[in-house]
């Protein structure tokens, strides 16, 4: 039964979303996607590449830190490879192919892990932070939830403190790997520790500063986007900041394995939210689909990236059992 409920868990998202078409006013639907300002709809799109741009460079910064060196251009095939693979393959296989890219030049599977592990965090560390100022922004729609995810915190802080000091480390990280490689592919790899753990000792508070500089500056390019799709469907009465809070809430339930490519789970994150500055429900489904597009044409320059770098991702797992 739990295996049953992992594996069709992606369903939940799609049952929602299925559940909101049936509110919708379709003649409604149609009038709000009829009057689209293309002008504005454009320039979010245009900002795609630029987000793809700074995100690759922030990975190319964290692999110089450990003395592995890529041209730009590379990595910018690389990490759009991994974002194609990751909307259109299960299990996160997006982060695995970059490390696979990294491997392939002899890295060892620890050190290729780190700066893949480490692009990974600093996204999560971001949604993590401003998502939870989203909530008290959006207090009374969230304040049960607060409590729930304060306890949460104090909870897990609890247990890395128990982890790091006592023998529990490696287990401790395995966990934490999850989130790249994840459990289920493990067991066809052993993860040298050492390397990774070594690697990671490189990087200091100042490194650490300036990539989460760096990923403050992506999430606001992203905000731009963001702000752009709303006026393209004339959703003005929400403000730059309450957009990107709504968002980020949103991105952050969306990072949940309910859904593919966050549908059904975005919408009801942004429909209540929305509905607080008389968004009209239609028009909330439209930006969430607009979201959804912008996403698919990241893909489609992940898969024209993927014809010029390609990579077998079939032969991923007997990669791993060669480590």
């Amino acid at each position: 039964m739990n295996t049953f409920l992992k594996r069709y868990s992606f369903l939940t998202g799609l049952i929602i979303f299925i559940l909101i078409l049936f509110k919708l006013d379709f003649f409604k639907l149609i009038h709000v996607l009829k009057e689209i300002n293309y002008p504005y709809l454009i320039a979010a799109f245009s900002l795609t590449p630029l987000i793809l741009i700074i995100k690759a460079y922030r990975w190319n910064y964290l692999k110089k830190k450990q003395k592995i060196y890529y041209h730009i251009k590379d990595s910018i095939l690389m990490y759009a490879v991994g974002l194609f693979f990751g909307v259109f393959t299960p299990g996160r296989l997006g982060d695995l192919s970059k490390i696979i890219y990294l491997k392939n030049n002899h890295c060892s599977l620890g050190k290729s892990t780190v700066s893949v592990f480490l692009d990974r965090i600093s996204d999560l560390f971001f949604l993590l932070i401003f998502g939870c100022l989203g909530m008290f922004f959006f207090f009374s729609l969230f304040q049960n939830f607060i409590l729930l995810f304060v306890l949460s915190l104090i909870f897990i802080l609890i247990l890395i403190t128990v982890f790091l000091q006592t023998n529990l480390i490696q287990s401790f990280l395995k966990k934490i790997l999850s989130f790249v490689i994840p459990f289920k592919y493990q067991k066809y790899w052993k993860l040298n520790f050492q390397d990774f753990v070594n690697d990671l000792k490189i990087y200091k508070f100042k490194n650490c500063l300036f990539i989460f500089l760096i990923t403050a500056f992506s999430w606001l390019i992203y905000y731009g986007q963001m702000f752009f799709l709303a006026k393209s469907i004339n959703i003005t009465s929400i403000s730059f900041l309450s957009l990107s809070f709504a968002v980020t809430i949103a991105g952050f339930i969306t990072l949940l394995p309910l859904s593919i490519l966050g549908l059904g789970t975005r919408d009801i994150v942004l429909i209540p939210i929305f509905s607080i500055f008389s968004v009209p429900y239609e028009a909330t489904v439209s930006f969430s689909m607009l979201i959804l597009l912008t996403l698919l044409f990241m893909s489609l320059i992940g898969f024209f990236c993927w014809t010029i770098k390609p990579i077998q991702i079939s032969g991923i797992f007997k990669k791993f059992s060669k480590s």
